[in-house]
């Protein structure tokens, strides 16, 4: 009982604690791959100390799959027996994992649906009304656009108005930000922590994911197209492509600007990493302190 009850309170700890990390280790200067490292971690450690808890509660030594059968054939209320922790944990938490991994499920189904249909509907219309020039579809519009769409080929679109506006440099620095979303597969980083969160939406850490990994994205491309071109390139297009500048523009061009927050970084990651651990351990620690007396005397 001591261990399920601090595996839950783990898992509790970290969906509530993990979107304050995500924060500061978005803010902190480190390699891009980290930040998405630490993203993992904590999701992972996360929903590991779940699913422990719901198993130890139907592992060995523990009765709570046969009471619950004795219940299901209502022996538990001739006797008038009341629910067990242990009971509660597992039924509940097997019941709650059930539901998040069919929601999950239809969540990844509907948006890999929708990104095939939305590839398929940006090919045939680029196609009627532009043509690619170097893997790069040019569309014949005034606005600022930029952006791409992962499948098969993956698209990179710019538009004639971004052309006129920006140098040659930033131009191509741009489109090296947009390759580099495709190389990374961060359509699809952004569609699994969507699915993550339609999962479980009442779970701090889960509902955050989205925004932290689309910033996060924008970050590793900015930071690919920066070794290619320069921080200071890729800077300046930022600012002609932003004028009105948004709190994500302003947190990439913070990281732009080379601000030595590594020591943050490594913290703040450090911290995402041994937060389970350590708080797992502390729980077991305590609950087997407050319990050994109890057990000495019995």
């Amino acid at each position: 009982m001591i261990v399920s009850a601090a595996l839950v309170s783990t898992a509790a700890m970290v969906g509530c604690c993990g979107p304050w990390l995500l924060r500061r280790i978005l803010r902190a200067r480190m390699p891009a791959v980290l930040r998405f490292v630490a993203w993992m971690l904590l999701l992972g450690s996360m929903i590991a100390a779940g699913a422990g808890a719901v198993a130890t509660a139907f592992g060995p030594g523990h009765e709570a799959a046969r009471r619950l059968v004795a219940r299901l054939r209502f022996d538990a209320l001739r006797h008038h027996e009341v629910l067990h922790l242990d009971e509660v944990v597992g039924i509940s938490g097997a019941l709650l994992a059930a539901a998040s991994a069919g929601a999950f499920a239809f969540a990844a189904i509907r948006r890999y649906r929708h990104q095939l249909r939305l590839h398929d509907r940006h090919f045939a219309e680029l196609s009627t009304v532009c043509r690619a020039r170097a893997g790069v579809w040019w569309l014949p519009l005034e606005e600022k656009l930029a952006y791409s769409v992962a499948g098969k080929p993956g698209l990179v679109v710019l538009s004639e108005g971004l052309a006129k506006d920006l140098s040659e440099t930033e131009l191509a620095a741009v489109v090296d930000h947009e390759r580099s979303h495709l190389r990374g597969r961060h359509h699809r980083l952004v569609a699994f922590a969507h699915a993550v969160s339609a999962a479980l939406p009442f779970v701090p850490l889960a509902r955050r994911s989205p925004e932290f990994v689309a910033a996060a994205v924008e970050l590793s491309a900015d930071s690919a197209a920066g070794r290619r071109h320069g921080p200071a390139t890729v800077s300046a297009a930022l600012d002609r492509m932003h004028p009105v500048r948004s709190a994500a523009t302003a947190l990439r061009l913070e990281h732009l600007a080379c601000r030595d927050t590594a020591i943050t970084g490594i913290l703040a990651l450090a911290t995402a990493a041994l937060l389970p651990v350590s708080t797992a351990a502390v729980l077991v620690v305590a609950g087997a302190w407050t319990a050994t007396p109890a057990l000495l005397h019995a």
